[in-house]
């Protein structure tokens, strides 16, 4: 007996399907603290440069003290002026097209979407994955960024090398340690136990009218919070949820969750210090489009030279150990 296609009976073959013309994100995830740095204007364009560096103050001038009427005024000459150096990472990625599938992609009745357009779309969306997951890490291995596990860190005071500048107890450097609360919070949203942990690390990086801008914490950690809260208190950023992140506020601070946060740590970010440097020649560029020289193809490579730095880790803070 004869036969055609399985794949096409009549009404395939002679029904077009009706496909939607706009492409959905099914991958990315929520990155409120990559996010909010953009928003804050804290991604800093750089010219050029070996190195990224931030400069900070460390102590004061230790002439400025109470004297006698007639007292002699000390005139030391201070040196007190510094910079952290962190060094520049590169994030990067390719963009490839089929040569026949771009031949295919043509037509007014076939090209139901740019194939080249949707192609760019997905790399800015990895990249843009890329750098939320980034601004996260712990700075372990060589290529990654130095993120909130690194900068913001469970134990600062054994940190010997932070942007140059060492940070263990024995350097005498308190100002450069974040502060950490170390005592496990077993019972977040049924006693005090995780408030009282929220409102130790507030007071201990609360300086003057410096300290944190926003709290990050897991989807985990985010429920338990909220599931903790009376009904009249659950107030929400207005700024953050028409980005489309669900907040809840904390002493004023937004409270909110990215999902790049490590299982049972709360961060309190100084957002107005955390900068996010990028290179201005090296900032999402994207190369020529060129010839595959063994396969119909081309390729482009899309790139970011940058990293997290800070100039003030003791505004900074975090809870380490949040279990249920």
């Amino acid at each position: 007996m004869a036969s055609g296609n399985s794949s096409f009976n009549t009404l395939v073959t002679t029904t077009l399907q009706d496909h939607g013309k706009e492409i959905f994100d099914a991958v990315s995830t929520n990155n409120p603290l990559y996010w909010m740095l953009k928003k804050s204007g804290n991604i800093k364009i750089r010219k050029g440069g070996r190195t990224f560096t931030h400069p900070l103050i460390y102590a004061t001038n230790a002439s400025f003290q109470m004297y006698d009427k007639l007292g002699t005024i000390d005139l030391p000459i201070t040196d007190n002026i510094s910079r952290a150096e962190f060094n520049i990472k590169v994030a990067a990625g390719s963009v490839v097209l089929s040569t026949i599938d771009m031949a295919m992609n043509a037509g007014d009745r076939e090209k139901l979407l740019d194939y080249a357009e949707e192609k760019k779309m997905e790399a800015e969306i990895s990249m843009s994955q890329l750098l939320g997951a980034q601004v996260f890490e712990d700075g372990a291995t060589t290529t990654e960024f130095g993120g909130l596990q690194y900068l913001i860190h469970e134990t600062p005071s054994s940190q010997t090398d932070v942007g140059g500048i060492t940070a263990s107890s024995a350097s005498g450097n308190s100002y450069w340690r974040n502060y950490a609360y170390t005592t496990a919070v077993t019972a977040f949203n049924t006693s005090q136990a995780g408030l009282i942990a929220f409102n130790t690390v507030l007071n201990n990086t609360v300086k003057g009218n410096q300290g944190p801008r926003a709290i990050f914490t897991t989807p985990a950690i985010y429920q338990l919070y909220e599931l903790g809260l009376t009904s009249n208190m659950r107030y929400a950023s207005n700024e953050l949820g028409d980005a489309g992140f669900r907040s809840l506020q904390y002493s004023t601070l937004p409270v909110v969750f990215d999902d790049n946060c490590p299982a049972g740590n709360v961060y309190f970010v100084d957002t107005n210090s955390l900068w996010l440097q990028v290179l201005a020649q090296a900032n999402m560029e994207v190369t020529q489009f060129e010839q595959r020289d063994n396969q119909l193809a081309t390729s482009a490579l899309m790139y970011l030279a940058g990293n997290l730095t800070t100039g003030s880790r003791r505004t900074n803070g975090v809870i380490t150990s949040v279990t249920a």
